[in-house]
């Protein structure tokens, strides 16, 4: 499906977008939100977050096809000038690279969990960030093709266990709607926003997509596809579970996954297909992240890509041993959530602002 010439088509952007998005959200959302909201309306947060930040992304669109953007970086630097716009740029990557080694390290901390207890922790970070460098040596057309093999399985699997879990869900733990009233739902919308880390990815690709006129489709479609799972995992989970549950355990979705069993198949606890496939899907996000970051260094310095892979792979595995247990592994995810709203909202109107004056002043 990827074009010869470098460019990538809008259902592979569709694709990379989603497989950027699932990470380790779908594991534990149901807790970081119920537990900020203390009670089961997070699904409603979870939809409005979702439609704000869906009409958000239509108008980047626009005005990123109005400026033609090519290249991000280049684009930043017509706005901010050579030496501001390579210190943005660089907080980007930063961005980029601790958003790569808290993938891996919550891969890590899982794999731990439920799966290789007596492996030290070091063996599974570093094996994930050497397979993916052998991967991002094909840089983006490379990548494309991995998300478009995984992202349909990982759908398949999680929708199929979802299916299976039906008679074990009970609605009324989703009730009172609205008990709280409607104004804590709001306040806390911002609970939800960590959740949807990798749609930011698509300004750094947009350039790169051979169909434009099919860029926006590809964009929604990538995005609303991981949102529509969240909803669905968030009202199964809370319903299964009940919020004080929920709120007590690290892996929610785990735990929803090992509160039932199905008779009549070779196996019948289940949690070990999703957790199979979601180590392919850490792999995933944590590769997307990895290519950015890379990609944005020599975007910078303009030296080789080659070599900037080389130089982070001990950056990444150092920060990902900096937190000593779960509980500073998710405050590290709040500090990249301070960081995501720049990058995806502020950053881009206040170059596009900055950018029409330039070019107003020029024709004028």
């Amino acid at each position: 499906m990827t074009q010869s010439d470098g460019k990538i088509l809008s259902v592979e952007l569709a694709f990379i977008i989603s497989c950027g998005m699932l990470g380790v959200g779908m594991l534990t959302l149901p807790r970081t939100i119920t537990d900020n909201i203390n009670s089961p309306d997070g699904w409603i947060i979870l939809i409005f977050n979702g439609i704000i930040i869906g009409l958000f992304l239509y108008l980047l669109v626009f005005l990123l096809k109005k400026h033609q953007v090519s290249d991000y970086y280049t684009y930043m630097e017509e706005a901010f000038g050579k030496w501001l716009s390579k210190i943005l740029g660089f907080v980007i990557v930063i961005y980029f690279i601790g958003v790569a080694s808290f993938e891996v390290l919550a891969m890590s901390e899982m794999v731990r969990f439920y799966l290789m207890e007596n492996t030290p922790v070091e063996v599974v970070i570093l094996s994930l960030i050497l397979t993916s460098v052998h991967l991002l040596t094909g840089k983006i057309k490379a990548i494309a093709k991995v998300c478009v093999f995984f992202l349909p399985l990982t759908i398949v699997i999680v929708l199929l266990i979802y299916l299976l879990s039906l008679r074990v869900v009970d609605l009324k733990n989703l009730q009172p709607v609205l008990g709280n009233g409607i104004l804590p739902v709001i306040k806390d919308m911002g609970a939800g926003h960590l959740y949807f880390f990798g749609v930011e990815l698509f300004i750094f690709l947009f350039g790169l997509v051979k169909n434009q006129n099919k860029i926006k489709n590809g964009i929604l479609i990538g995005f609303f596809i991981p949102v529509i799972l969240y909803v669905i995992t968030y009202v199964l989970v809370v319903a299964t579970l009940t919020v004080p549950e929920v709120k007590s355990v690290t892996w929610p979705t785990i735990s929803f996954i090992q509160s039932f069993e199905v008779k009549g198949i070779f196996i019948e606890r289940l949690e070990l297909f999703l957790l199979i496939t979601w180590i392919l899907q850490f792999f995933c996000t944590h590769s997307i992240y990895f290519y950015f970051a890379a990609e944005g260094l020599t975007k910078i310095f303009r030296n080789s890509y080659t070599t900037n892979l080389i130089v982070l792979v001990p950056v990444i595995f150092l920060l990902a041993k900096i937190p000593k247990n779960t509980v500073e592994i998710f405050k590290m995810s709040d500090v990249l959530g301070y960081v995501f709203p720049f990058i995806l909202f502020a950053l881009p109107i206040l170059t596009f602002l900055i950018v029409q004056v330039k070019r107003g002043k020029r024709s004028g």
